[in-house]
């Protein structure tokens, strides 16, 4: 089974985390970007360039790519190519090839924040209270970002209401205090809730974190769950909440692995190694439920990788 990870940029940690998944297996990690100059693509198995999502020449070439080098799981990373790929996948499926990317559907409500806070009410879950469009908050601070964004940009605080932006493509929301979660959220390729993991966001840069921990929050974590379900989302998905004593409010999922992801990869939610399973067909053992780690701590840092030009020119 080889794994063939898109947009793979600098994301080292995935890449060595699925090798360690499929090579007991036989398996290869193929990273796949639009620029050579990509960290992850010189500690992945092979690399490849390949066109972007919105290029034409893009559905051609990942086909091509994955009956070249023998692919049986795509795993997307970033936010603009899955609806490109939401599209791809029943191609894709029919060739063989299984892709961690939902529905259209799926897709739209998650990328919608006012799409996600109504799908949210109607399960009974809380998010921080969203003003409809025009309407003017009755306090103040309030939080405003993109209706359709991700990674943090363009989200910032209001605390005037001279400074409230009359713009419908911003989502205004009550602004929340609350400590910060993201919850691993790991579901079987046919959509079932299998198991969850929520770390504490303890210092955030450019909407990842960079200082986490996990912690044993069952409440918190079956949510969660309930929520990627009712959704319809396959693989793994980060859920991002506020959590305190009061409960819980949730702000958004991003249908795929997050940057920090590795801290839940490593305290025992090994969605790499389960995913494959569900590739290969062993869904009992993939469903099992893992002896989760709390309390661990991720401490991100940056790392150097130094290629020669002829390193380069070989991609």
């Amino acid at each position: 089974m080889n794994v063939l990870i898109l947009s793979a940029a600098a994301k080292v940690l995935l890449v060595q985390a699925f090798q360690a998944a499929a090579r007991p297996l036989g398996g290869r990690v193929i990273a796949a970007d639009i620029a050579r100059d990509n960290a992850a693509l010189f500690a992945a198995d092979q690399a490849l360039i390949l066109p972007r999502s919105d290029d034409p020449a893009f559905e051609g070439a990942l086909l091509a790519a994955c009956a070249r080098e023998a692919v049986g799981l795509i795993v997307p990373t970033r936010d603009g190519e899955l609806a490109r790929l939401a599209q791809l996948r029943p191609r894709l499926q029919a060739a063989g090839v299984k892709i961690l990317v939902p529905s259209p559907q799926a897709l739209a409500v998650c990328r919608d924040k006012r799409r996600f806070a109504q799908a949210c009410a109607e399960l009974g879950l809380s998010t921080p209270r969203t003003y409809a469009p025009g309407q003017t908050p009755d306090a103040f601070p309030v939080f405003v970002r993109p209706v359709d964004g991700a990674g943090g940009a363009g989200a910032r605080r209001i605390d005037d209401p001279a400074d409230l932006p009359v713009d419908e493509t911003l989502v205004v929301q009550a602004f929340d205090d609350g400590p910060e979660y993201t919850i691993d959220v790991l579901m079987s390729l046919d959509g079932a809730p299998l198991q969850a993991l929520a770390r504490r966001r303890l210092q955030v840069q450019g909407g990842e974190a960079t200082k986490s921990r996990t912690e044993d929050l069952p409440v918190l974590a079956d949510q969660a769950l309930q929520l990627c379900a009712a959704l319809g989302l396959v693989g793994h998905n980060v859920v991002q909440a506020f959590h305190d004593e009061t409960g819980t409010r949730f702000i958004e999922i991003n249908p795929r692995f997050g940057g920090a992801s590795n801290l839940s990869i490593q305290a025992g939610l090994a969605s790499p190694e389960r995913i494959l399973q569900m590739a290969r067909g062993q869904d009992a053992e993939a469903a099992r439920p893992r002896a989760l780690a709390y309390g661990l701590t991720m401490l991100r840092y940056s790392q150097d990788r130094i290629v020669t030009d002829a390193e380069l020119a070989a991609l």
